[in-house]
């Protein structure tokens, strides 16, 4: 009895195993698929943060100085610059790294019967 019992959880193991790897990590096909992405990712960046939100905010709040600034805001220019293209050139690079290395199929962990029927991770 105890036989059986082992390879029934051994059988379920071995379909749990197929289901977690057959769904869980679908492969990436083709090399395109991860340039396509690449290619997405150009011109884009992270959200800014809020420090650096409270930054922007802060110069234009000093741009509306009139006894500092007579003729208008020095600052313009630069917080456009800063909303737009900015953020992009000044992109952590492990922002970029870690969505390609998301693309990589990584293999499942093996799970392990053990004697009880519980599972247990390796």
């Amino acid at each position: 009895m105890q036989n059986t019992e082992q390879q029934n959880a051994h059988s379920n193991a071995d379909k749990l195993q197929s289901v977690i790897s057959d769904d869980l990590f679908p492969q990436v096909q083709h090399i395109s698929d991860v340039k396509q992405v690449i290619e997405e990712m150009q011109g884009k960046s992270q959200n800014l943060r809020e420090p650096q939100v409270k930054a922007l905010l802060f110069l234009e709040r000093l741009g509306q100085n009139e006894y500092l600034h007579k003729d208008g805001s020095p600052y313009k220019d630069l917080i456009e610059y800063i909303k737009k293209q900015g953020k992009t050139d000044v992109a952590n690079p492990e922002y970029y790294l870690d969505t390609i290395e998301a693309l990589i199929p990584k293999p499942p962990k093996q799970i392990v019967m053990a004697p009880d029927g519980k599972g247990a991770k390796r």
